[in-house]
């Protein structure tokens, strides 16, 4: 058979290539923002009413020294520990808490920055406004430090205290990922993302290529489907599509039937655009098999400029398709016929692909529905067939009540068609990623 000779070869040639697409249509992080405590000040301001005497004594030649945009900054921090010592209240701690990070900032030290917030936060004279700053960027701190359950607390802390210049939620995903807890925190980010999308906000882009990266790259398979799913609904963009479908291709355990309706779907959303796609749906519908269904995708391929005419694999499968597309043609009438008096929906199913392959789709989904009355040898590939040709048509409640009835391996596949249908219902869309 065409596919036993060259399903190898495919393999073979194709997944280095899968490797760098997916790299490269998933090459995006949750940014964890800010340089750096932007209300650092370049001058401290004298010290306040409720300063102590030995600290208001101790700070003075350190505050002289920062303010003058040519001071002996390292010198300044050499009197850390003295002034730290002299530190006698709330008011104290504040003060020079804040003046640690402007220090730090001048320094471009990030352990000087971090003790002087963390000095100011303890101060307990900070406005909620300021807590959830300082929470923010202890936070940030942390996370680059790789302290991830420290960073955690902290950017939570900024949450609630209502921090949103730079919003906590997706660092907070990030501070699970940096510890190696990629169930934890696709888990917690598929809350936030749903959470979004329940008040009608649109969701990044960014968030949910992140998910499917993070998922993909730990092996998390339902995970990895959740996150396709969701990408493909709701930021249906050809570069999405592609990265949700070959995610899909690659992590679950498809047989040759799924893997097509998955190229189908990569067909009809335009992110048929890789030459181990294309390569793929020709193996998967199989020359010898849907002759006429391959020819127009190898001719498309070509148009696509993937595919060239003096290639092997493309004269073969064109040779073998050409040799039968008409003989194939000829005999659906008789083959349906055929159907109608068969005791069992095999000839029926049969029937209903061919009549797939030629884009009848109303055909199509009559021998389809056939096949299930009759007791199709493959309930769930019925069930999908029958809600492809029906969204083909344009009838998409009928193609969703058919698809959601889908069980088992062939779920997967399923649920990518149903998130192509909430992309005709006037589903909430997502934020598009930069650059998609």
């Amino acid at each position: 058979m065409y596919r036993d000779s060259t399903q190898a070869g495919v393999t073979s040639r194709t997944r280095p290539a899968f490797r760098m697409l997916i790299a490269a249509a998933l090459a995006s992080s949750l940014a964890i923002g800010g340089a750096g405590p932007a209300f650092a000040k370049d001058k401290q301001e004298a010290p306040a009413p409720g300063n102590s005497k030995p600290f208001i004594q101790a700070y003075a030649p350190m505050q002289t020294i920062i303010n003058n945009p040519s001071g002996d900054f390292a010198a300044a921090k050499a009197m850390v520990p003295t002034v730290l010592a002299s530190v006698q209240n709330n008011a104290d701690k504040n003060t020079f808490g804040l003046a640690l990070v402007t220090l730090g900032t001048k320094l471009n030290d990030p352990a000087l920055q971090k003790e002087g917030l963390q000095l100011a936060l303890d101060s307990g004279m900070a406005t909620p406004a300021q807590a959830g700053v300082f929470q923010f960027f202890l936070g940030k701190f942390d996370y680059d430090a790789k302290n991830y359950a420290e960073a955690r607390s902290h950017f939570q802390a900024a949450l609630q205290a209502g921090y949103n210049q730079n919003d906590p939620r997706p660092a907070i995903a990030e501070t699970y990922f940096g510890a190696g807890q990629s169930a934890e925190g696709l888990s917690y980010l598929s809350g936030v993302i749903k959470q979004e999308q329940a008040a009608g906000r649109a969701v990044p882009s960014e968030w949910l290529l992140r998910g499917l990266l993070i998922a993909y790259q730990s092996k998390l398979v339902p995970q990895a489907n959740e996150y396709a799913e969701m990408l493909a609904a709701s930021a249906p963009t050809p570069k999405n599509w592609q990265a949700a479908l070959q995610v899909v291709n690659a992590v679950d355990q498809l047989d040759s039937e799924s893997k097509l309706d998955v190229y189908r779907l990569m067909r009809l959303t335009g992110s048929l655009q890789a030459k181990q796609d294309y390569l793929g749906y020709v193996d998967a519908a199989d020359p010898q098999r849907l002759s006429n269904e391959v020819l127009p995708v190898l001719e498309e391929g070509v148009k696509a400029g993937v595919l060239t005419t003096g290639d092997s694999f493309y004269t073969q499968a064109k040779s073998i398709a050409e040799s039968r597309a008409a003989a194939h043609k000829s005999v659906l009438a008789s083959v349906a016929a055929d159907a109608q008096k068969a005791p069992d929906g095999k000839i029926a199913m049969g029937a209903g692909d061919q009549y797939f392959s030629i884009a009848d789709y109303a055909n199509a989904a009559r021998m389809y529905q056939l096949a299930l009355d009759k007791g199709a040898p493959d309930r769930q590939l019925a069930l999908v067939r029958l809600g492809i040709a029906q969204a083909e048509q344009g009838q998409l409640d009928a193609a969703k009540s058919a698809l959601q009835q889908v069980t088992g391996a062939r779920a997967p596949v399923a649920k990518m068609w149903l998130a192509y249908i909430a992309t005709k219902s006037g589903a909430p869309s997502a934020a598009p990623a930069n650059g998609a």
